[in-house]
């Protein structure tokens, strides 16, 4: 196995290079850190079963919990394609049929409908169906290790004692 050295590492961080993740047959490159992706992945991970495992009984408290954890698939599919990904809308031509006196007579035209693809959905089954956990795990922390998490905290951590610190208004 080709080991990358921390100068490779560095550089590729430095340079914003994508990673590419492989899923199946296809291959994605993930998309850069976005604040809307970080929102989005926050609002999934909170989605995710609260749980505390016992020591001895790891492996059937985990089985218990794992018909809850279909959500694992959606964060990956999030962090892979980013917030900007996730919802696809294309045009595309369908025929209608307009019918006349009573529906004796019918004629067909074209018409151009716009439709919504859920990439996401599509990606997180595929995730779920074709990648091991060992991968997916893998692949997560991968993308997560990449993205601006400290800045982000850094940012709200900020905004949110500028809020406590701002004066109120104090009625007698």
């Amino acid at each position: 196995m080709n080991e990358k050295t921390i100068e490779q590492m560095v550089a590729e961080t430095v340079l914003e290079k994508p990673l590419d993740v492989k899923v199946g047959e296809k291959t994605y490159q993930v998309a850069h850190a976005s604040t809307a992706t970080l929102i989005l992945v926050s609002e999934a991970i909170s989605q995710l079963p609260h749980i505390v495992l016992d020591a001895e009984k790891v492996v059937e408290e985990t089985l218990s919990v794992a018909k809850d954890c279909r959500i694992l698939g959606d964060i990956a599919a999030i962090l892979i394609l980013g917030a900007k990904n996730i919802i696809e809308k294309k045009k595309v031509q369908q025929i209608k049929e307009k019918r006349y006196l009573c529906g004796l007579i019918r004629r067909q035209h074209m018409v151009e409908v716009e439709i919504t693809i859920d990439r996401k959905a599509e990606l997180a089954k595929e995730l779920l169906e074709d990648v091991e956990p060992k991968a997916l795990n893998l692949i997560v922390s991968q993308i997560l290790s990449k993205m601006q998490i400290a800045d982000f905290f850094g940012l709200t951590t900020f905004l949110t004692e500028l809020n406590l610190l701002h004066p109120r208004k104090v009625e007698n």
